[in-house]
């Protein structure tokens, strides 16, 4: 079972929710945090299969620390993956359509714990990638963005985003694109990789899990790595499944290169290049 969660401090994650709920033939099924929980009835694609919930909580996602466990401690049932609906907020105000990871590399200005990451979900995360690259409105930039913020969480999980000022977040046609694209949502394939280097809309892991049978768990950006550790790096890789770490050596200082590529060999894990990478179909 597949968990969505809203918050109700969050207009755009109000919006998606009411989209996927005039899409989708969801019933009510109890209350979780004072608010209704819906179950899908009839599934569409592997991810909003039949049997997933959808909730809202009281408070911003973003501190809805071990919410996994809270859900499970009351139903009875841990979800497989929960996806977060959400705005994003950026201050060149561009249109976006965003999927990222949950973590801090260093510290938890934004909910979560300073220095950890929590579990992530390669496979979905590229797959919605892909979908919302071909189906956004003009206009709107889909990508990834790099890990960042809360909550900390054992179970796999990802954001879906609006974007990137207040004048996207209540718009219904961006909404209903993310919504169609997760209730038909399907995991990518690919090599699962962690991603170190470049900006944080990480527009290098978003070309090559487009163009590539790679799909992105935890993503570090330039920005971070003076905060990356072996060890959180090894988390990350653990949490995200990996088995690979692709370099984005134009989007890093060459010194970070070394480092990180002399800890893979000596840790035996993969350093690879997009020319490695097999041609995703279109």
């Amino acid at each position: 079972m597949n968990l969505i969660l809203a918050s109700q401090a969050d207009s755009a994650a109000l919006n998606l929710r009411e989209r996927l709920l005039e899409l989708g033939n969801w019933r009510e099924d109890g209350e979780f945090q004072g608010s209704p929980v819906w179950r899908l009835v009839n599934g569409g694609g592997s991810f909003c299969a039949a049997g997933t919930h959808m909730a809202t909580l009281a408070e911003l996602h973003l501190h809805a620390e071990n919410i996994d466990c809270e859900w499970a401690a009351q139903f009875g049932e841990s979800p497989e993956c929960i996806a977060f609906l959400s705005r994003h907020k950026a201050a060149s105000g561009r249109p976006s359509l965003t999927v990222h990871p949950v973590g801090n590399w260093g510290g938890a200005d934004y909910g979560g714990t300073p220095g950890a990451v929590s579990g992530t979900a390669p496979g979905w995360m590229t797959g919605l990638l892909l979908a919302i690259a071909r189906t956004a409105p003009a206009g709107y930039q889909a990508c990834f963005e790099a890990t960042h913020h809360g909550p900390l969480l054992e179970t796999p999980a990802f954001f879906v985003e609006i974007g990137s000022d207040e004048s996207r977040w209540e718009l219904r046609e961006p909404a209903e694109v993310l919504a169609r694209a997760l209730l038909a949502l399907e995991p990518a394939s690919g090599i699962a990789l962690i991603g170190i280097g470049g900006g944080h809309y990480t527009p290098r892991f978003s070309d090559v899990a487009l163009q590539r049978e790679a799909v992105f768990g935890h993503m570090v950006p330039k920005y971070a790595l003076e905060q990356l550790t072996p060890e959180l790096l090894r988390s990350a890789l653990e949490r995200s499944g990996a088995r690979a770490i692709y370099l984005h050596r134009k989007g890093m200082p060459k010194s970070a290169v070394t480092r990180w590529r002399d800890w893979a060999g000596k840790n035996s894990i993969a350093i690879v290049s997009s020319k490695e990478l097999p041609q995703r179909e279109k």
